[in-house]
């Protein structure tokens, strides 16, 4: 009778640790994320303008492998930044001078950090003091969840040209609460002397790790004791 083929326990040990090891490797490995969305906006100046809070996201007016950002603000233009309606366009932001903005990262995160490029318009040079300047920066483990300030920050004034790499790399991974992210508010409270109250970001990006879901550990770890459980 011939006998049934099983891996020795040299291979099965290896196969056991190649699978911790990439369980491990998916949960600490940072990238930037995609995926990422606008849960809300305190305004948008879309009335007779393309200046949307998606805008930060998908894209439109900048260069992912450069780093950079055209002058052009509106996305129809081929351009594509945010503006909220500060005390310009009905109806008012509710906050300004200031506007706030959360996104939604699709799930719980552990958050390394936000590049930021502030808002690069150059019809005229001082549009560009329209981009945000002080704000609060608060995180939320879930939707509907409470906030938590990271805290306060300052957002660097765009250069106005459509040639440089200007984002603002601000670091999270110190913050406890950033380990486990899925809102991420910007609270912005000032503008860099710009007219209007407007307050503006050219794009937003993020970089972490999304964070398996319980399910997916739990079977993890099920396979984990079967695999020691066979090399008994």
């Amino acid at each position: 009778m011939k006998k049934s083929l099983s891996p020795s326990n040299g291979a099965l040990s290896l196969f056991c640790t190649v699978g911790v090891l990439a369980l491990v490797s998916s949960a600490t490995q940072g990238a930037t994320l995609t995926g990422v969305t606008i849960e809300d906006v305190s305004s948008e100046l879309v009335a007779g303008f393309d200046r949307g809070a998606i805008r930060l996201l998908d894209g439109s007016g900048f260069d992912e492998a450069l780093g950079t950002h055209n002058v052009t603000p509106d996305g129809n233009q081929g351009g594509g930044m945010w503006l909220n309606n500060g005390t310009f366009a009905n109806p008012n932001d509710p906050n300004a001078p200031g506007a706030v903005i959360t996104f939604d990262l699709g799930g719980s995160t552990a958050l390394n950090s936000v590049t930021i490029w502030n808002y690069n318009e150059t019809a005229r040079p001082d549009l560009v003091n329209r981009g945000a300047n002080a704000a609060q920066i608060l995180v939320a483990s879930e939707e509907g969840g409470a906030f938590t300030s990271l805290g306060d920050f300052n957002f660097t004034v765009a250069p106005g040209v459509a040639d440089q790499n200007f984002g603002q790399i601000i670091d999270l991974s110190s913050f406890p609460e950033a380990g486990d992210a899925r809102l991420v508010r910007f609270n912005i409270t000032s503008n860099h002397g710009g007219d209007n109250n407007f307050v503006g970001l050219s794009e937003v990006r993020f970089d972490g790790t999304q964070v398996p879901e319980p399910s997916a550990g739990i079977l993890a770890l099920i396979g984990l004791a079967g695999c020691l459980r066979r090399r008994r």
